[in-house]
């Protein structure tokens, strides 16, 4: 007999420190889920979440009914790689004011060679990595 389950259910159950097979009552899914037990019966009743039925109209879940209810409707976001401080963008005023030169300076700098590259940032705005102008501050403090 297979498992009403996929395999990774396992890994998740572990981690919420349940079993997949344990039996929640009406009252304990609701806490689980974190949600009021009036909207856990409507749920059952109209079949979003599984439940088993017991006699005397008793509903209990099992551990694994919870977990697949969890997995079909929660939504995880994208993880946002985290930037350091030094990774970030820049805007040309706050560029101006870190170098100490005026937008023509820089942009004949830049366009020697003499200074980091601009990184376009849309139709008409560009920034510049924090990261290279300190590296170039400090190269022109060895000067």
């Amino acid at each position: 007999m297979s498992q009403p389950f996929p395999d990774h259910y396992k890994e998740i159950a572990d981690g919420m420190g349940i079993s997949l097979y344990q039996k929640f009552a009406l009252d304990e899914a609701s806490l689980f889920l974190r949600c009021p037990i009036d909207q856990l019966e409507a749920w059952a009743e109209i079949g979003d979440i599984e439940s088993i039925q017991l006699p005397a109209a008793e509903v209990q879940f099992f551990g694994y009914q919870l977990i697949s209810y969890l997995m079909k409707n929660t939504t995880t976001l994208p993880s946002k790689p985290s930037l350091s401080q030094s990774d970030r963008i820049i805007r040309t005023k706050e560029l101006e004011q870190m170098v100490a030169l005026s937008r023509p300076t820089i942009w004949r700098y830049e366009k020697a060679g003499r200074f980091p590259k601009r990184v376009k940032l849309g139709e008409s705005s560009v920034g510049w990595k924090l990261s290279e102008v300190q590296q170039w501050i400090d190269q022109r403090r060895q000067l």
